[in-house]
């Protein structure tokens, strides 16, 4: 037995309701182009580093110690206790003074 095939017409609502999802379908994919090429990616470009001389300062070893856990295999670990060092240094690229 032959399938019989039908063929649906839209209504002129139903078609204008289809080409308006599309169209903002389109918008919507083109707007991400254009954020992605004109606003991202120099924005990404401007976060790139840039090299720099650094200078040191100052040096300062405050009295802080700070608790560092440790595991040197299955049955070692431990904890023990480094001092703080505060290293300040001077960037030549911005020229501001930096910890």
């Amino acid at each position: 037995m032959a399938k019989i095939r039908v063929s649906y017409e839209y209504s002129e609502a139903e078609d204008k309701s289809i080409r308006l999802g599309l169209f903002l379908i389109a918008c919507g994919i083109l707007s991400l182009f254009i954020l992605g090429f004109c606003w991202l990616s120099p924005t990404l470009q401007s976060l790139e580093s840039k090299p720099a001389n650094c200078t040191v300062v100052s040096v300062l070893r405050p009295e802080e110690m700070f608790e560092c856990v440790f595991t040197c295999g299955a049955d070692c670990k431990g904890t023990a206790l480094y001092p703080c060092l505060q290293v300040f240094v001077n960037n030549s690229e911005s020229h501001s003074v930096a910890l």
